[in-house]
Parts: C-alpha cells; structure tokens; sequence
C-alpha cells in the first residue's frame, strides 16, 4: 500500500513541473514574438510606402526608356492658303519645312475653313459634308521630301455653300484653314505621320493648321453683261423682265438637283409671257467641263393657258429638275457645279393666237451653286503630285 502510495506522488510531482515547464516555455515563446513585431514596426515606422511595397517602386523597362527617351518633336509642316479672290478658286500649299521626310494625306477634301466677315462677332466654320470627307488617311498618302511642297487647288463656295457661309466670302474677310481630322491623339487617321522606320524622330499630326489670311478686294466689275461659258457680250439682253435663280442647292444625286426660278416684270407695263420648263434652259460648268442644257422637244403650239400675264411688279415662279434638262454626262462627278438659267421664248410667241407677248430672251443675273455629293459615274483615281524642287 506504502509503495502505491509513493508512485502516485512521484507520478503528481511529475506531472506538476512538466505543467510548468510548458508553462514557462509559453510565455517565452509570446515574449520572442513580442519584441521581433515590436522591432518590425519600429524599423518600419519611417519608411516609404514604396519601401513597405516593393512591388510598387519597381520599375519596368519601359518606364526607364520613356525616363531616358525624350517625346519626338512635331514635324516642321506648314499650310498656306493662295486666295487671290473671294470666290476662287484657291489654291492649298503644304510645305515640309524640316529635314526629315513625312508622310501627308495629300487630299484638300480634309479642308475646314473658319472665315470670318468683317464687323462679324464670330467667325463662320466650312468644311464638306461627311460623306464626302475621306475616312480615313488610306486614300492619298504621299511622301513629302525635305523642301519639297504639295499643292491643290479647290473651291471655297464647295465648303461654304450655305447662305450666310457664302456671304463670309467677302473682301476683307479672315480666314484660317485646318487641313486633317479633328483632335490631338496620335490615333490614325493621321495628316502627318513619320515614314516608317523614323517613328522615333517626328511625332505624328491629325491636323495642320495655316496662318490667318485676309480676302482681297474684287476688282470693279464690267457693266456689260457676259456670256457665261464663253465671256462675249450678249447681243441683247431684255430689261424689262428679270430671271432670279436659287441661289444654291445641295443634293445627294443628280436626281435631286431642283432649282427654283422666279420670273419678275420690272417695266412699267403688263407684259404676257410662256414662263414653263420647255422655254428654260441651263449653261452647266462643273469638274467634267461645260454643257448646254435645254429641253428635250420643241414647245408645242400656243394656247392662252400656256401664257401667264406679269403687270407692274408681278412675278411667277416655277421650279425644274436639272435632271429632265441635262444629259447623264452633265453631273457624272461629285463636287461643284455653276448653273446659269435662261428663258428663251423667241420660238414660243402668242402670235399665232392673237397674243403680243414676250419673244425675246432672259438670262438670270446670278447663277445657282450646287454641292452634288455623288455623281453618276465612279470617282476617279487621283494621284497627288508635288512641286518641282526649288532651283
């Protein structure tokens, strides 16, 4: 029983100081943890956060070269607008003014003009419709040498067409031309771009921007009436009755092309006239050259429905479609065209019928503008050219 007694208390103490031990062991352990956090956040207290997160202050290669790389300059590229008149034609000039090569889109379709009349509080912004701007700078790539100069003609009124736009083209007007697209991000499309494997050298443009301009004055005009095609004098032109022509249309097509004409008795007297579509005719002058462009048959006999009678002051108005004028050949490209409307009654008089009516010829006083924006035959290839070299 003794030595019972003596294992089981052997066995207790035992048990009691390896408690103890583990114990101690313990607290050691949280002492060690303790003191090496304590440490850490000291020693972190006034570092960066770039030195807390070194992912963060690691730098790529990229980084480094745009570090070491300065951005390229902007190609030395010069516009110039030649406005001898205010209706034109004018002519663009683009100058590579540096000693590096470019790559233009060679296209005066990119043109915008912001002109602005004299006395004007705001100036009034030209520029093509969309659809018949390029879309992208694919079309008319050219490379443009060192000193070298490409040049286009064009036609303001093409741009400014609308109303008000047209009467900003006057003498002393401003105008500032943009040749490219809107923007200023280095995504195509591109109005200067570096030639390929030079990229590093120019920075690439979406648009150039001319110097402003001031238009001339027009020279004084000659009283004599022109001839439109072929500027001879008229041999005789009626006074006593004016043709007033619409003064622009825009049309998508050749079949849309409508002009409205209004006849107006200007004399002191009733006058009796055949004011219809067979007694209209149009001189046409467009990107293909000139046309005539009359009525298809002869005006049939005369009855007193055919006439109207114009007292002191009266008018009548009618309006045609070009395209019951004008042969396909007339309108077979896009871009812009002069019409000038004429009444010619001398082979549609009332006298057969007892009437004394006006058997002469009018010719309206100012000719229609008219923007086509499609013609009827495909756009032909255009291969831009450059200047000869300086000498």
């Amino acid at each position: 029983m003794t030595g019972s007694t003596r294992s089981a208390s052997s066995t207790s103490v035992t048990f009691r100081r390896m408690r103890g031990g583990l114990a101690s062991f313990v607290a050691f352990v949280a002492f060690v943890a303790f003191v090496a956090f304590a440490a850490f956040a000291t020693a972190n207290a006034g570092a960066s956060p770039a030195a807390a997160h070194p992912s963060s202050a690691k730098t790529t290669p990229g980084d480094a070269k745009a570090e070491l790389s300065p951005a390229p300059p902007s190609a030395s590229v010069s516009l110039t607008i030649d406005a001898p008149t205010t209706r034109g034609p004018w002519t663009m000039h683009v100058t590579n003014d540096g000693d590096v090569p470019v790559t233009l889109v060679a296209d005066a379709r990119l043109l915008s003009l912001e002109v602005t009349a004299r006395g004007a509080r705001a100036a009034e912004h030209c520029e093509l419709p969309a659809e018949m701007r390029p879309q992208d700078d694919l079309g008319r790539p050219i490379v443009l040498p060192p000193k070298r100069t490409y040049a286009e003609r064009f036609e303001p009124r093409l741009y400014c067409l609308e109303s008000r736009r047209l009467d900003s083209l006057a003498a002393g007007s401003i105008v500032v031309a943009r040749l490219g697209w809107p923007g200023k991000t280095a995504r195509p499309p591109l109005e200067v771009a570096p030639v390929e494997g030079m990229e590093s050298q120019l920075a690439p443009s979406k648009s150039i921007t001319s110097a402003a301009i001031a238009l001339p004055d027009e020279p004084t005009p000659i009283p004599a009436t022109k001839d439109f095609a072929e500027g001879r004098p008229v041999a005789h032109v009626e006074t006593l009755l004016a043709l007033d022509a619409q003064r622009s249309v825009d049309a998508s097509s050749r079949n849309e092309i409508a002009v409205a004409l209004t006849l107006v008795n200007k004399g002191h007297r009733a006058a009796i006239v055949r004011f219809r579509p067979e007694t209209i005719a149009f001189e046409v002058l467009g990107p293909s050259g000139a046309d005539h462009c009359g009525w298809s048959t002869l005006a049939s006999a005369p009855t007193r429905d055919l006439f109207a009678t114009l007292g002191p002051g009266g008018s009548t108005a009618l309006t045609v479609m070009l395209s019951d004028y004008c042969p396909t050949r007339a309108f077979d490209r896009a871009g812009f065209y002069v019409v000038r409307a004429s009444l010619d009654t001398r082979k549609a008089s009332g006298a057969e019928i007892g009437l004394r009516t006006f058997d002469g010829q009018v010719i309206a006083a100012a000719p229609t503008l008219i923007r086509l924006r499609h013609g009827s035959a495909p756009e032909p290839l255009v291969r831009p050219r450059l200047q000869p070299p300086p000498p």
